[in-house]
């Protein structure tokens, strides 16, 4: 019995060491928080499948810049250790267009966020714990 207990300890630390090797490569292989374009796929818990182009940011050198539905953001924001970021009031353009009412809800949340975390290619934003928005990494257009 002690033998059977004793294997099966050593598989679940053999399953353990290579589920961290698999975090530590994803996590090597994570688009830099700055610099990226983000494109928003989650909010409130809800997938949304936008158009390219709308709901996109970029956090640079403490300046958040993007695309909402039709209008311009604008921002600022901080980085804080162990994965905290702080945003200050977005501002935007006031164009009437559809979905504006989901520009002022990622306004809510980016401006709620206490934290972050970067699996690979998504961006997660997220409020004491708890996950308010998710974005995926953009690629760059192909340069003519």
């Amino acid at each position: 019995m002690k033998l059977k207990s004793l294997i099966m300890i050593m598989l679940g630390a053999a399953m353990l060491g290579g589920c961290c090797s698999v975090c530590k490569q994803r996590t090597k292989n994570a688009k830099p928080l700055e610099g990226t374009v983000w494109h928003l796929i989650q909010i409130e818990g809800r997938d949304v499948a936008l158009e390219a182009g709308t709901f996109d940011i970029a956090l640079d050198g403490g300046k958040l810049s993007g695309i909402g539905a039709c209008n311009r953001l604008m921002g600022s924001y901080t980085v804080e250790p162990k994965l905290g970021i702080r945003f200050g009031a977005l501002a935007s353009t006031r164009m009437m267009c559809p979905n504006v009412d989901m520009e002022s809800q990622l306004a809510a949340v980016l401006e709620s966020a206490t934290h972050y975390d970067i699996d690979y290619d998504i961006l997660m934003i997220m409020q004491d714990g708890t996950i308010k928005a998710m974005f995926r990494a953009v690629e760059p257009a192909a340069e003519n």
